[in-house]
């Protein structure tokens, strides 16, 4: 199974200096909420979402991502 490494996504937006709204802003949500639910588990990511944080974080897609 795969999932969405939620601690790394945290972690490269905390790096990078990116607020909350600024990355919501960026991935097309209307409200800071809709990234918020993203990072905390609570929505589901669709492949354009994943290519677009990637890029935003300048790291390879698998990298995002947790194998089990």
């Amino acid at each position: 199974m795969v999932h969405i490494n939620l601690e790394k996504l945290k972690n490269l937006r905390e790096d990078a200096k990116f607020s909350i709204s600024f990355v919501s802003n960026e991935l097309g949500y209307k409200t800071p909420t809709g990234y918020w639910l993203v990072e905390h588990g609570e929505r589901k990511v669709s492949v354009d979402i994943l290519f677009r944080l990637a890029k935003l974080y300048n790291v390879a897609m698998d990298e995002l991502l947790i194998v089990e």
